[in-house]
């Protein structure tokens, strides 16, 4: 729903009150909205008009699924709840900027809460605000040097995520996002270019926010084997 209504205009979180379908504008009830198996039972149609549901509603709820039991089995409770709203975030604007090469401030805002909360947790609270102000400040230089040589080559919304993703997996967890991130990046690039008959360029424009969310939720995952593979 989110992902639906935060980029357009006209719609708000709490407007309409309840979710409707996009093509018909019908209010959905109860029984339409349960996660991955209305999708299946619907046959991926509306009930109401007939019209295809996206796909990507299927995915995100998947996603969102799958990512609230992996947390629950690698972490403690506590901690995992804080992990399930980074993880939230995380699919919320990965879609966003998939779709419209904009990461809104508001998932951010999720990804900041759920960060903070993860940090304080694990009694790693204040002193990754220090690293996350490193993070934050080296990558505000890199955005205003990489906009130099090539405007719009490396988006504010980026940089506000890495931010953000520090303040729970500081500054060793971010060089894996970063890592991980762009190895992933450059290889579906490469095989959607090669599927469809393009060459590889320069110019072409692709939203980085989800490689980076990727990439950030892996080196969460993984944090602990980090911190022990550099001895912190």
């Amino acid at each position: 729903m989110l992902i639906f209504r935060l980029p357009r205009s006209g719609y708000t979180p709490l407007r309409p009150r309840r979710s409707i379908c996009p093509d018909c504008s019908h209010e959905l009830a109860w029984n339409d909205n349960i996660p991955v198996l209305s999708y299946i039972l619907l046959k991926a149609r509306c009930r109401y008009c007939k019209k295809p549901i996206p796909v990507r509603y299927f995915i995100v709820e998947l996603l969102t699924g799958s990512s609230f039991l992996v947390n629950s089995i690698v972490m403690r409770p506590s901690l995992a709840i804080a992990a399930c709203l980074i993880s939230s975030g995380l699919i919320l604007v990965s879609f966003i900027d998939l779709e419209h090469f904009l990461i809104p401030d508001s998932g951010i805002a999720v990804i900041a809460a759920g960060s903070l909360a993860w940090s304080i947790l694990a009694g790693a609270f204040p002193r990754i605000l220090i690293e996350a102000a490193i993070v934050f400040g080296l990558m505000i230089l890199f955005f205003f040097v990489a906009n130099r040589f090539k405007k719009d080559s490396f988006g504010f919304g980026d940089v506000e995520l890495l931010g953000v993703l520090a303040l729970a997996t500081g500054i060793i967890g971010t060089l894996f996002t970063i890592m991980i991130g762009s190895i992933v990046a450059l290889a579906a690039y490469a095989i959607v270019s090669r599927a469809q008959g393009k060459k590889l360029s320069k110019e072409t424009r692709i939203p980085f926010g989800p490689f980076l969310a990727l990439g950030g939720y892996i080196s969460l995952l993984l944090l602990p084997v980090l911190k022990n593979l550099y001895g912190l």
